[in-house]
């Protein structure tokens, strides 16, 4: 028997997080492979996670700085993510055993079979619950309040493009078992957010992604808000932020979308050589950024049509 870690990306989201905590208690619940199951993260937790977390009575899932090189590879279930440039330091030392995703694939391979659940949903934690059917299994009340509450902040409380069907299936599904509107309890999982405390550098450095775009390391971050009028007047400040955070992750180029939820748009900016998002996205680098309506997704309306152009 082995103890498997089960993590999301850096710098974890809501999704990322909850789809680690639930899917390692499914495992150990249906004693997957005879094997021990324990959720870690990769980075700090969200606010609203934490809150759920100690809500639900649910551990927090202890940090992993990074896998160590041993004679017997340390086995892995990557959550939210597949690319090692997303991963965990030493990714390349681990035994990749299984992957639950809804992002792309790039730069992945791995020395034998394993466990692939990628579906283009909204959501991660939308594929655990349904996992949970799979398995024979039904989520108790704790673990279906985390899935839905990750399902709402992943999909914009079911506003974004990257939606499906299945999203909006297994969330009123969630909703009924709990007894709550999904879309109300998703808006008051968002608002549980600390959002006018949030410094320029949590802005951008708490939701970003490094991605490799023609040969060059582009990083692309989002900000949710359901005002922007704050961030808007912080500009030079942000800017300032993300070169400094461009610098420490050796960077060629940082991205940073300020997302406002009830405006249903974004305001990007960009800094460092971005000339591939700009081929992407179709827009110039201007000092206060570009208003991008109905651009909510970082996933499909941001990421996609810039990997697509080069």
């Amino acid at each position: 028997m082995s103890t498997v870690y089960v993590f999301g990306h850096q710098n974890p989201d809501n999704d990322a997080i909850m789809s680690a905590v639930v899917l390692a208690q499914l495992l150990n619940q249906v004693n997957f492979n005879g094997d021990t199951y324990e959720a870690r993260r990769l980075g700090p937790l969200p606010a609203e996670t934490e809150k759920l977390l100690a809500e639900t009575d649910t551990p927090k899932p202890r940090l992993l700085s990074a896998i160590k090189e041993k004679a017997t590879p340390q086995q892995v279930v990557l959550t939210d993510h597949n690319e090692p440039g997303q991963s965990v330091e030493g990714l390349e030392h681990a035994q990749i055993i299984g992957v639950v995703d809804h992002h792309r694939f790039g730069d992945f391979s791995t020395a034998a079979p394993l466990h692939i659940m990628a579906l283009p949903w909204g959501s991660s934690c939308t594929i655990v619950t349904w996992l949970f059917g799979i398995l024979g299994q039904k989520p108790t009340d704790a673990q279906a309040k985390l899935l839905l509450a990750a399902m709402m902040t992943d999909t914009l409380m079911l506003k974004s493009p990257t939606t499906t069907d299945f999203d909006r299936l297994f969330a009123a599904q969630l909703g009924e078992q709990l007894g709550v509107d999904p879309v109300k309890f998703g808006m008051e999982v968002f608002l549980s957010r600390p959002s006018g405390s949030f410094t320029p550098e949590q802005m951008v450095g708490n939701d970003i992604k490094m991605f490799e775009v023609g040969g060059k390391k582009l990083l692309i971050g989002q900000y949710e808000t359901v005002d922007k009028s704050r961030a808007l007047g912080m500009i030079p400040e942000i800017r300032k932020a993300m070169a400094a955070y461009q610098k420490k992750q050796k960077a060629d180029g940082i991205v940073l979308c300020i997302t406002d939820i009830m405006e249903e748009g974004s305001q990007v900016l960009l800094e460092g050589d971005t000339a591939a998002a700009q081929k992407g996205l179709k827009i110039e680098d201007v000092a206060e950024g570009v208003w991008m309506p109905g651009v909510l997704s970082r996933k499909k309306q941001v990421a996609a049509p810039i990997l697509a152009a080069n």
